[in-house]
């Protein structure tokens, strides 16, 4: 008879196994996000939600259902679902969220050249999706032409100059956008001994017009 009994206790019980996790997502910085992780079991699996960062959060007690209200660049990355019982080991499953957020300019590097020399400045944009990038000189856009290189990869941009000459001396705007908003910021390039070399300081000096012509070229793909 005890054996009869351990084998219906056992029959009656039944590893846990997620049945159904929301796909992978994308959403813009703000919005408010539900995960839904869904799972059969017996006993019931109790359901544990887990940020996947090297700090990440574990959401206890939140059952099938997660919810990030108002969600920032900072919560985006993987989510792991855990079901458990005292059957087996746990059933896991992950997702993946997506936050798009605007450009902002995490890094604008002035340079000073002799003429002759090469000269280049460094313009670093932090963004989702990958901003596009744009340079300007007296609201005048630049191409790569004349001895002037445009090369952007990735979150960086970079204007070099083969051979400096006077005319080259002064301002320049890097514009970053995405479909989400665009920025800028001023960097300068310096006869020796005329100025210091420091990051470039945020600016407005591309006007209020041309920064809404370069997103919305961007967003008509232009």
């Amino acid at each position: 008879a005890p054996h009869t009994w351990r084998y219906l206790f056992r029959s009656q019980c039944v590893p846990p196994k997620i049945s159904n996790i929301s796909s992978d997502i994308t959403v813009n910085e703000g919005s408010n996000v539900t995960l839904v992780c869904m799972a059969n079991g017996r006993p019931e699996p109790v359901i544990t939600w887990r940020h996947l960062t090297p700090t990440g959060r574990e959401f206890e007690g939140e059952e099938e259902y997660l919810e990030i209200l108002g969600i920032t660049r900072e919560q985006s990355g993987k989510y792991e679902c855990k079901a458990a019982n005292e059957v087996a080991s746990a059933d896991v499953k992950q997702v993946r969220v997506t936050v798009n957020y605007p450009p902002t300019i995490t890094e604008s590097k002035s340079n000073e050249a002799a003429t002759g020399r090469q000269a280049l400045l460094r313009c670093e944009a932090s963004a989702v999706p990958t901003p596009d990038f744009e340079w300007y000189r007296d609201d005048t856009r630049i191409n790569s032409a004349n001895g002037l290189e445009i090369k952007s990869t990735g979150s960086q941009s970079l204007l070099m100059v083969a051979n400096v000459t006077e005319e080259h001396y002064g301002n320049y705007t890097c514009v970053a956008a995405n479909k989400l908003g665009v920025t800028n910021a001023s960097l300068y390039l310096y006869r020796p001994g005329t100025g210091r070399v420091d990051n470039g300081s945020m600016s407005l000096a591309v006007p209020l017009w041309l920064l809404a012509a370069s997103l919305f070229c961007l967003l008509s793909k232009c």
